[in-house]
């Protein structure tokens, strides 16, 4: 799988975030939480462009504790075969049920790692359409928490375009 670092701002096309919403709220439709990922591509030293979205095979699940969703190994291994050269992986977007936070599975179950990662919890199992600033965007800090991006800050990095 194609890691770089932290790319500082993302440019995402309207229609990227049209079909994430739309991978994301079908499972949720019914009671399920859904993961995606945003490929990227370098547009400089300081930002991505975002030029598509994805739907690994997951498999979703419920416990007494809550929900969780997680990628198949199988799927990773697609994933890493079909990037062509300066494609990655930038962000990781996934359901949760109710409110939108970055929990302790959430921490763990990480498919991208590096410094600078970023992982959008949406809330409501994506029932309205996917605005960022109702998600809960984090970005993994060296040497390995999270920390959730402010209103601004999401503002700031992220151009829908």
């Amino acid at each position: 799988m194609s890691i770089v670092p932290s790319r500082g701002r993302y440019e995402v096309p309207s229609s990227v975030l049209g079909d994430t919403w739309h991978m994301l709220a079908a499972p949720g439709r019914e009671g399920w939480e859904a993961s995606a990922l945003w490929i990227g591509l370098p547009a400089n030293d300081s930002s991505t462009r975002i030029v598509a979205a994805w739907q690994p095979e997951q498999i979703a699940y419920k416990t007494l504790h809550g929900a969780a969703v997680e990628v198949t190994q199988e799927a990773l291994t697609d994933l890493i075969l079909a990037l062509t050269p300066g494609h990655f992986v930038a962000v990781r977007l996934h359901t949760h049920p109710s409110e939108a936070y970055h929990s302790e599975v959430d921490d763990n179950n990480m498919i991208i790692g590096h410094a600078g990662a970023i992982s959008i919890v949406v809330p409501n199992f994506a029932s309205d359409p996917l605005e960022l600033a109702r998600c809960s965007v984090n970005e993994l800090l060296p040497p390995g928490g999270w920390a959730e991006l402010t209103t601004a800050e999401v503002a700031q990095r992220f151009r829908i375009v």
